[in-house]
């Protein structure tokens, strides 16, 4: 009986240690499930941010040399994309594309508003912005309208029936890229792409 009652004892032993080490490996599994939560979490939030903040085009229109039926100015009416936090205009670029022409432009914010003028712009480099609906700030929030302006040198408007690609670079958020084609005819100076 005795040789029982020692078995006993042992075995109870190697049962405690078992529960004990499931009780610490329970605890590593519920803490390590934590973590992987709090940072899938984390990268929801960023890609979120990726995908649905920034402004999307929803017009587009050139001012039209009729003369030589070129396109050299353009202005896109614009909103916050639903869903989107705020967007600061100072840090959204814009990029411009036709065949060997390439620019990349940044916001003048000397030139809001009614000072929004292609003829104060700086062709190629800079862009502005009037605000249609809202306020004349540099932070768009959802149910503002405004038309961003951006002009390219008069020696390199496009002709007509041309390809050219605008993309808004937000600095967080998504990229908003219009590929655009100038119309066939150029009849008046004011003229919808899209």
């Amino acid at each position: 009986m005795n040789k029982k009652a020692v078995m006993g004892i042992g075995m109870l032993i190697i049962f405690i240690a078992t529960v004990l080490v499931s009780a610490v490996a329970a605890g590593v599994l519920i803490k390590s499930t934590g973590l992987l939560q709090q940072k899938a979490l984390i990268v929801e939030e960023s890609t979120r941010e990726r995908l649905v903040n920034g402004v999307e085009v929803f017009a587009v229109f050139g001012t039209g040399n009729v003369s030589n039926e070129s396109i050299a100015e353009f202005e896109f009416l614009t909103r916050v994309k639903p869903g989107s936090t705020p967007v600061q205009m100072k840090n959204l670029g814009i990029s411009f594309v036709s065949g060997s022409l390439a620019f990349s432009a940044e916001l003048n914010d000397s030139m809001i508003g009614d000072s929004c003028t292609f003829s104060s712009l700086i062709a190629e480099t800079q862009f502005c912005f009037d605000n249609r609906l809202g306020n004349n700030d540099t932070i768009f929030e959802e149910g503002e309208l405004f038309a961003i302006k951006y002009k390219i040198n008069a020696s390199n408007a496009l002709p007509t029936e041309t390809d050219f690609e605008v993309t808004f670079l937000p600095k967080n958020g998504a990229l908003e890229v219009q590929l655009l084609r100038t119309p066939q005819l150029v009849l008046q100076s004011k003229i919808r792409i899209r």
